[in-house]
């Protein structure tokens, strides 16, 4: 398939070459010099263009990858979007997380279970751990068996933990179901569902009048 050169945009680390079908396609600075001139109005034949790219992209966007799972770890919707705004096709990023997941370097599941149990520790409840795996690119499948995962009594504990945080907060409310009522607001903000919230929220109160 051909397509027309519609803007070239270079810089000291490549060229962003784009297309009048809409595609772009990153160069990195060798890439560009051996393959350079591209100009607007240049006629090319893009699959062609694709595959000559691929295997110039795939070393930088590998150390990349690399580089960012060196800082933390990540899951493979993370790395994908990151190498994707970087400018690496496609084809490219799949070669990436194949490879890094026959290396062992990536792994949803396990990125999962770690990131519920570490949220649920710093007092994050079930529905926001969700929605921050979601946001990390993790199946809704594998982050819901991650946060089933999470021990309950572990879960209800660290609950507990942040209701007495907030009853000390709210501890100056005169009305009593006012003050209930914004602790649970509170609680249903970090993500705990009602019943868990409750609990916590219960428990946190007798202990205030045993003192």
């Amino acid at each position: 398939m051909t397509d027309v050169v519609a803007a070239v945009e270079e810089s000291k680390r490549g060229a962003v070459v784009r297309f009048e079908s809409g595609e772009r396609l990153w160069f990195g600075r060798a890439a560009w010099l051996e393959r350079a001139p591209l100009r607007p109005g240049d006629v090319e034949d893009l699959e062609s263009l694709k595959q000559w790219l691929l295997p110039r992209q795939y070393p930088k966007a590998l150390g990349g990858a690399v580089r960012l799972l060196a800082a933390r770890a990540r899951s493979t919707g993370e790395i994908r979007r990151k190498l994707t705004d970087y400018g690496y096709m496609d084809d490219t990023v799949d070669m990436v997380l194949y490879k890094l997941e026959q290396e062992g370097l990536v792994d949803d599941e396990a990125f999962a279970r770690e990131w519920a149990a570490a949220r649920a520790r710093r007092q994050i409840g079930r529905a926001r751990i969700l929605r921050e795996l979601a946001q990390k690119g993790v199946e809704r499948e594998t982050a819901e068996r991650a946060v089933e995962a999470v021990d309950e009594e572990e879960r209800d504990a660290a609950a507990l933990v942040l209701a007495r945080k907030l009853l000390r907060r709210y501890a100056g409310e005169a009305d009593a179901k006012k003050a209930t009522a914004k602790l649970m607001a509170a609680m249903a903000r970090r993500g705990y569902d009602f019943d868990c919230a409750r609990r916590a929220v219960e428990g946190a109160l007798a202990e205030a009048r045993e003192e």
